[in-house]
């Protein structure tokens, strides 16, 4: 199994909308993908709670049964699409991929 994990530090306004309000909107548009991509094994959204300078606003950790499943979740079209709406609300993003 491949573990893949994604965190998000996000802006702190986009389109006038603060950085809680924003985690909530990508949250619930992240929980949409296992229905629609079935090389999804296993999904969590998380929200940080604790104020840390050193803290991301919102991590991903996803399973996949292999590498082929997760370049199938990457380039599916809802997959893509999600990422580009994270993108646009996020300063940065880091990536680790390690097998469990």
């Amino acid at each position: 199994m491949l573990k893949h994990i994604v965190m998000f530090k996000l802006k702190e306004n986009y389109l006038g909308k603060p950085k809680n309000e924003l985690a909530r909107e990508i949250k619930a548009s992240l929980e949409k993908l296992p229905s629609l991509i079935p090389q999804i094994k296993f999904y969590e959204i998380g929200i940080n709670e604790l104020s840390d300078p050193r803290s991301f606003d919102l991590v991903l950790i996803s399973i996949f049964e292999n590498k082929d499943d997760l370049e199938l979740y990457r380039n599916h079209p809802e997959h893509k699409k999600t990422l580009e709406f994270i993108l646009e609300r996020s300063l940065d993003a880091k990536v680790v991929d390690y097998f469990v």
